[in-house]
């Protein structure tokens, strides 16, 4: 970098653009002309040896440089957060966007379309991915809030424990094992199997159950989905394996649970304690206090 006294309004571009994704829209969310926007960016790029962003065909992405320079420069966004925050404690007023990265999306829709009820003005952007990719873009930034099992811990993180459940089968309605209480995963060596993406932490726990019990169960279909595994299990080709949670609650297939998956795993919403302050975590993580307040009460009834 041949200068490294970098500009306010360079910072402010360079995010806008990173969280617009191009530059009409960025513009827009800085209230200034586009022209304005690209003169920023030009003067930003001048200083580095590399280029900072690379065009595709839905707007702009991030190099690698790129991506370095934003963990460091996110961090101006969220100082102008906090003093507003701190000018107006307590209000939600300077709420205008809220990102959301969820590796169980059927566990937290019920908390999240609760946000969008009581948060109506708020635009929201919803991350689907596994838990690793959900925690690698919470920890870059990218979003406000995680909400996946945080099975780890992270002095740079705080968590909220939201929901336990257990790793489940999921078999054909009509499967003779269907209608068991509990089955060992000792009683599938025989059956086709369906497995989900290697990264994934329900494989990552199956396989480690698997190699516990000594036992060589393998699959030749890997499907991403949760959905569309109880899609392929119900046209029969296979059986599947899923967290209680994360499956629909209807459709043509059974689900019981796995003998060796006694420990259930917690789904948490998990967010950056650098950032507890901004608006819209207290939000957020204020909702989910309430209504797992609201829960507890409901339960002592």
């Amino acid at each position: 970098m041949r200068d490294a006294d970098l500009s306010l309004p360079e910072v402010r571009a360079f995010n806008a653009v990173v969280s617009a994704g191009n530059f009409t829209r960025a513009a827009q969310q800085l209230g200034v002309s586009q022209p304005a926007v690209t003169a920023q960016m030009r003067k930003l790029e001048a200083r580095f040896k590399g280029p900072l962003l690379e065009r595709v065909s839905h707007g702009v992405r991030l190099t690698e440089l790129g991506q370095r320079l934003y963990r460091i420069t996110a961090q101006f966004a969220e100082l102008d957060h906090n003093v507003r925050a701190l000018i107006k404690p307590g209000s939600a007023s300077s709420l205008e966007e809220i990102r959301l990265a969820t590796a169980s999306p059927l566990v937290f829709m019920p908390l999240i379309a609760r946000f969008v009820r009581e948060y109506p003005e708020v635009s929201l952007k919803l991350h689907t991915a596994t838990t690793d990719e959900c925690f690698k873009v919470l920890a870059n930034r990218e979003v406000d809030i995680g909400l996946f099992p945080m099975h780890w811990d992270d002095r740079q993180l705080s968590r909220l424990a939201y929901r336990d459940h257990h790793l489940v089968a999921i078999l054909p309605s009509t499967h003779p094992l269907a209608g068991l209480s509990r089955l060992s995963l000792h009683q599938l060596q025989d059956e086709s199997l369906i497995f989900s993406r290697r990264y994934s932490y329900t494989q990552q726990l199956l396989d480690r159950l698997i190699q516990q019990e000594g036992l060589a169960l393998k699959s030749s279909i890997w499907i991403d989905s949760r959905t569309d595994i109880c899609e392929a299990v119900a046209h029969g080709l296979g059986v599947g394996f899923a967290f209680k949670g994360d499956i629909p609650a209807q459709g043509e297939y059974a689900v019981v649970p796995i003998a060796e998956a006694a420990e259930a795993i917690t789904e948490h919403v998990v967010w950056l304690k650098s950032r507890s302050d901004l608006p819209e975590v207290r939000c957020f993580v204020d909702l989910a206090l309430r209504v797992l307040g609201e829960s507890q009460a409901s339960c002592l009834r």
